[in-house]
């Protein structure tokens, strides 16, 4: 039974992979800003897209977002001056979601640029460190993108990424501390044909 199972899986997965269409992998980085802490930061993602025709996808994302602020704690003060205490805090975030997209395809064959729409749901962690302060957080995460896809030029296979969405992950640690991660996410980079629609097998 376990064989018939694995050999079934092997089978679904060839198949899907032979007749796959316009497969890619996107390689992007840019910014996002969250509720919490209400700062600019890094933001990167690595898209795994499998084309089942050239309209649609289903694939994978997952990345690395990165936050870095300053907070006054408090003043000091000698007979050569004063000043402020500062305390540095950093927060690291590491989302991994499933992904639909559905892009205009055609336009890509007709002007060379293809819009696109991208919904995902998944977990991610975030890990918080100040000086006095360490914990994780964790939860269920989701997103909605829209963006184009534009090629860099005639003979190449390669495009240029460029999108924006809005990204949800209201996440907390192990005491229901919560932490708002919701907001705004924009990125640019590259996708890379894994399959062409126009390979022959």
């Amino acid at each position: 039974m376990k064989r018939k199972i694995f050999l079934t899986l092997i089978t679904l997965v060839f198949s899907t992979a032979l007749f796959a269409q316009s497969t890619t992998l996107h390689i992007k980085g840019g910014v996002q800003y969250p509720k919490d802490p209400d700062k600019i930061g890094f933001d990167s993602a690595l898209t795994f897209n499998l084309g089942l025709d050239k309209y649609f996808t289903l694939g994978a994302e997952s990345g690395f977002g990165w936050l870095k602020w300053k907070d006054k704690n408090g003043e000091w003060a000698s007979a050569h001056g004063g000043g402020a205490v500062v305390e540095k805090s950093n927060l690291y975030s590491l989302p991994l979601l499933a992904v639909a997209t559905v892009r205009l395809a055609d336009m890509m064959e007709d002007y060379g640029f293809m819009p696109y729409i991208t919904g995902g749901a998944g977990y991610s962690w975030t890990w918080l460190r100040d000086p006095d302060f360490k914990t994780r957080f964790d939860g269920f995460t989701w997103q909605a993108v829209g963006g184009v896809e534009i090629k860099l030029g005639s003979d190449s296979n390669l495009a240029l990424v460029i999108e924006a969405g809005y990204r949800g992950a209201a996440v907390e640690n192990s005491n229901k501390q919560e932490f708002d991660m919701t907001g705004f996410i924009g990125r640019v980079g590259i996708s890379i044909p894994l399959v062409s629609s126009n390979d022959k097998f």
